[in-house]
């Protein structure tokens, strides 16, 4: 009898921990080893694999040059992302800017993350989009500018979670280790002007931070905003084997 209800407890468990069975995972990275290269082109003046995570390391250029964009192999339309984020200090506090939906022609949706203590817009999420070479249709959904419910603090790891279904979009944040995500915003755009395309990172000088436990699914349903799947069924297998 102990046993069927230490399997039922287990069944439920993964039914509830798992990411929907809907959602299929398209890209799973921690970042051991070398960069890997089914799923990321990369950017060499950049990008760089140490100590089991992304570093992302730039300290020239202007952000305009070929140099400034390093992108990923897996394309997707519908998705749901969730990655760990580290903002460093060197010398200045360092935002991060990641493509979505990206095309190397220049196409993309691109999300800036900027810490409490950053320079221009502080503990803020901004959106941007660009529409090619012509560096004028660059430019800022101002309206859907958004302030993060808690301080994002630089030297500390954050959970971040970006969900795209159609041309709506959501983004949701934790600090690393808390069950549960906080909304940050929810936004559309009526032009649908990037439907499908891949991940990317756009840098510029100064920046400095570290990428970790990257998972990239083919369905925004795949995150799930309550709990951190990946760890928390070891937990639940741990305590059953004592």
């Amino acid at each position: 009898m102990r046993k069927i209800v230490i399997l039922s407890c287990l069944l439920a468990s993964v039914l509830l921990l798992c990411p929907r069975s809907e959602a299929g995972l398209l890209m799973a990275d921690d970042f051991t080893g070398k960069l890997k290269n089914n799923f990321w082109e990369g950017q060499k003046e950049s990008w760089d694999v140490k100590g089991g995570k992304l570093e992302i390391h730039r300290i020239a250029g202007d952000g305009n040059g070929e140099v400034d964009f390093g992108y990923g192999l897996i394309e997707f339309e519908n998705f749901g992302l969730q990655l760990d984020f580290h903002l460093l200090v060197d010398p200045f506090p360092s935002k991060m800017e990641l493509l979505f939906r990206a095309n190397k022609d220049y196409h993309f949706y691109q999300l800036i993350i900027t810490p409490i203590d950053g320079a221009g817009r502080p503990n803020s999420a901004r959106w941007y989009k660009r529409e090619g070479n012509d560096r004028g249709t660059w430019n800022e959904y101002r309206e859907h500018r958004a302030e993060f419910p808690m301080p994002v603090e630089t030297n500390t790891w954050y959970t971040l979670a970006l969900l795209g279904d159609g041309n709506d979009f959501q983004l949701y944040i934790k600090r690393q280790g808390a069950l549960v995500f906080e909304k940050v915003i929810e936004w559309s755009d009526p032009k649908d002007l990037h439907p499908k395309g891949v991940l990317g990172i756009h840098t510029n000088q100064l920046q400095h931070y570290y990428i970790d436990n990257l998972y990239l699914y083919d369905n925004p349903n795949g995150i799930n905003l309550a709990v951190e799947p990946h760890d928390k069924l070891a937990v639940t297998w741990g305590e059953l084997k004592r």
